[in-house]
C-alpha cells in the first residue's frame, strides 16, 4: 500500500512538472540558466564607443526581449504580439545577484530555460537606447523592432556621434542550446554608417611648407531618421531631408605629411542616399618659409553617402603645385635708320 502511494505521488509530481509553464529550478545549480554569447557581425569598447571587429567587449550592455512558444513553432503569436518571457531586460557581463562566475546575464535575476517549447530573443545595443516598439513579426516568425526619429546629437556634452546602434535575434530550445556551448549566440548588426577621414600630402613638402588641416564639414546631410529591424534586415526611412551642415571635426591637425594620418576620431551617422547638393568642405592653412600663414577651403562635390553597417574611409590627399618659372627674353627690335654718309 505504501509502495502504491509512493508511485502515485511520483506520477503526480511528473504531471505537475509537465503542466506548469514556470519551472522551478534550484538556483544553486545553474546548468539550466539562460546564457548569451554576444558578438558583432562586423566593425569593443564601452556603450559610448564605436565597436570594431567581431568581439563584443565585456564593458558593454544590451537590452533583451524574449518570446516563449509552448507549441515550439510560434504559431500562437499574432503580428506585433508583445514579448511574454523577458521584456526590456538589461544584459551585462556579470556574476548576477549571487556572484556566480561572470557571464552574459541580467545582474538582478537569473533566468532559466523552460523544459518545453522554444524561445526567440531580440537584442538591442546599447541598453541606453529605448526602441519605439518591439513585437512579433507574424510573417517571418521572428521578433521585430522600430526606433523613430533616431537623431545624431552634435552637442559636445550629450553627443552620440560615437555610439553604435545594433540589433540581433536568435532562437533555441533548452535541449538544442545546452547540447552546444550552453549559450544563445547573438550576432549584432550595425544600424548606422561609420565615417573616418584621413589626410595626407601627395609628397613630403615639410622642408618648405607647414601644412595644417583645420576642419572637415559635410554639408546638406540628414542627422535623423526612422529605423526598423525586420527579419534580420535593417531599413531606414525619413532620412532624406538633407539640409544640415555636420561638422565632422574642427580642431587643427598640424604638420600634415605624406604619411596617412587620421583626422579626428571616427564617427557614426544616419545611413542616407546620395544627394547632388551634398558637399565636403576641408579647411586648411599653409605657411611657407617666412611668409604669412595662408588659409582657405577646398570643396568636394557629391561624395558617396551611406549604407547601414558600412564604414566609409575618406582620404584627402593634398597635392601642392610648386611655383615654377619659364623665363624668356623679348628679342631686340631692329630699327633701320637712314644711312648717314660722311664726306
Amino acid at each position: 500500500m505504501k509502495t502504491n502511494q509512493l508511485i502515485l505521488a511520483t506520477l503526480a509530481l511528473v504531471a505537475l512538472a509537465a503542466c506548469t509553464k514556470d519551472n522551478v529550478v534550484n538556483v544553486t545549480t545553474p546548468d539550466n540558466e539562460i546564457g548569451f554569447n554576444a558578438v558583432t557581425q562586423r566593425a569593443t569598447k564601452a556603450n559610448d564607443a564605436i565597436i570594431s571587429g567581431a568581439t563584443y567587449g565585456t564593458d558593454n550592455t544590451f537590452q533583451l526581449w524574449g518570446w516563449q512558444s509552448e507549441a515550439g513553432d510560434f504559431s500562437e503569436f499574432l503580428d506585433d504580439a508583445s514579448s511574454n518571457f523577458m521584456s526590456n531586460i538589461t544584459i551585462s557581463w556579470c556574476g548576477g545577484p549571487q556572484s556566480r562566475a561572470n557571464a552574459w546575464r541580467n545582474s538582478e535575476y537569473y533566468y532559466y530555460w523552460p523544459f518545453t517549447g522554444k524561445l526567440s530573443f531580440l537584442a538591442i545595443h546599447p541598453s541606453t537606447v529605448a526602441p519605439t516598439s518591439t513585437g512579433w513579426d507574424e510573417d517571418n516568425d521572428v521578433p521585430q523592432a522600430a526606433i523613430n526619429d533616431y537623431t545624431i546629437d552634435t552637442d559636445p556634452e550629450t553627443t552620440n556621434e560615437t555610439v553604435d546602434l545594433m540589433f540581433a535575434t536568435n532562437e533555441g530550445t533548452r535541449t538544442s542550446v545546452l547540447a552546444g556551448d550552453g549559450k544563445v549566440g547573438l550576432v549584432f548588426k550595425h544600424a548606422l554608417s561609420q565615417i573616418e577621414v584621413k589626410v595626407k600630402t601627395n609628397e613630403n613638402y615639410s622642408h618648405d611648407v607647414t601644412f595644417d588641416v583645420e576642419s572637415v564639414t559635410f554639408h546638406n546631410i540628414d542627422l535623423s531618421g526612422d529605423v526598423t529591424y525586420i527579419n534580420d534586415a535593417i531599413a531606414w526611412t525619413d532620412n532624406t531631408t538633407q539640409t544640415v551642415d555636420w561638422v565632422y571635426y574642427n580642431t587643427v591637425k598640424e604638420g600634415i605629411t605624406n604619411a596617412y594620418q587620421t583626422y579626428g576620431a571616427p564617427k557614426v551617422n544616419i545611413p542616407q542616399p546620395a544627394n547632388a547638393e551634398t558637399t565636403i568642405t576641408i579647411g586648411y592653412s599653409m605657411t611657407q618659409h617666412e611668409s604669412d600663414k595662408i588659409t582657405g577651403t577646398v570643396t568636394i562635390s557629391k561624395p558617396q553617402l551611406w549604407e547601414a553597417g558600412k564604414k566609409y574611409n575618406y582620404t584627402i590627399n593634398f597635392r601642392l603645385n610648386e611655383i615654377l618659372f619659364n623665363p624668356s627674353v623679348t628679342d631686340w627690335v631692329d630699327v633701320n635708320v637712314e644711312t648717314i654718309t660722311i664726306y
